[in-house]
């Protein structure tokens, strides 16, 4: 963005840190992402050591709760408002935190809706595909069940058993990751990226990286989607809270479904006959509102916002 990029090294106002500056973007993006994922995960492994939360098949719940949403608002939200400030004293613009315009607010929530059936089915149907083709599970089987493992102990933290217990659900997994890692990736990162590449290759990365940050190697496809559609809605309203509010919608249907039906009915059995059709055909409609909810939204985006990032 032009405030970005138009403070001059000898102006007395400059932010402390702004040598930074002659740093490539993308570098310095990476290197704030390793310190801050080296941070979450050291510290927050170390306090989890001090709590004596060690068992992975049977985690303290509550203080492991207290420690994901402490961890990620000190060790992600902070780093990364603080680095932001090292570059520029207008984080009101470095994080877009502008009220979108209330159709494409509508329209981005359209669109993580429509997505749902699409990740949902090609999650279904790679699972198939691992545990049936014999080459494929010879190989990637033990590594999914080491995931398998780490995923069933998250089950645990994810799901509640009461209303009260589902609210706070919602705090640690819905709305702290909606805030800290769309501060992070779509605020700082997508900010940053923009200032070198064109939006589409931004946005890409952006999206990428957010995929390849989680360490889930057997959900990155849906990541990178999920990422990809984050980073074009934020930068096409020029506001960080359509992503935001969508990353708390994409977390919040999980939680939902997983507090009404249940871990059994979370986990999709093998399908066959209509179910199976029924599987494929939401997942092909879900693609296809979903390619034209985009088109839309690009069509009614913030025009203002793509002049500036590439002036």
């Amino acid at each position: 963005m032009q405030e970005l990029n138009s403070e001059d090294n000898s102006s007395p106002n400059k932010p402390a840190g702004s040598f930074l500056r002659g740093l490539n973007p993308f570098a310095y993006v990476i290197i704030v992402l390793a310190i801050i994922f080296l941070m979450y995960q050291l510290i927050g492994g170390a306090l989890a050591i001090a709590s004596g939360d060690l068992d992975i098949n049977n985690p303290n719940v509550k203080l492991t709760r207290i420690i994901l949403s402490f961890g990620q608002f000190m060790f992600i939200l902070a780093p990364t408002i603080f680095f932001a400030r090292l570059q520029s004293h207008d984080l009101k613009s470095v994080f877009r935190l502008k009220a979108p315009k209330p159709s494409l607010l509508l329209l981005a929530i359209t669109g993580i809706v429509l997505i749902q059936p699409f990740l949902q089915g090609y999650m279904y149907f790679q699972e198939q595909l691992i545990n049936s083709v014999p080459f494929i599970k010879d190989v990637l089987q033990p590594v999914k069940e080491i995931f398998d493992t780490l995923e069933s102990s998250t089950m645990k933290i994810v799901q509640a058993h009461s209303l009260i217990e589902f609210f706070v659900v919602v705090f640690v997994i819905c709305i702290t990751p909606a805030i800290c890692e769309e501060a992070l990736f779509r605020g700082f990162a997508l900010t940053n990226l923009g200032k070198t590449a064109k939006p589409a290759v931004a946005i890409f990365l952006t999206g990428f990286l957010f995929a390849f940050y989680h360490f889930q190697p057997f959900s990155l496809i849906p990541l990178i989607v999920l990422g990809w559609y984050l980073g074009f809605i934020v930068f096409y309203a020029n506001s960080i809270w359509v992503g935001i509010i969508c990353h708390f919608l994409n977390n919040f249907f999980a939680s939902y479904f997983l507090y009404v039906y249940g871990k059994e009915d979370f986990e999709t059995p093998h399908l066959a006959g209509d179910e199976l059709t029924d599987t494929i055909v939401a997942a092909v409609l879900s693609v296809v509102l979903f390619a034209a909810t985009v088109i839309l939204y690009y069509r009614l985006r913030v025009k203002e916002n793509t002049e500036t990032q590439t002036a």
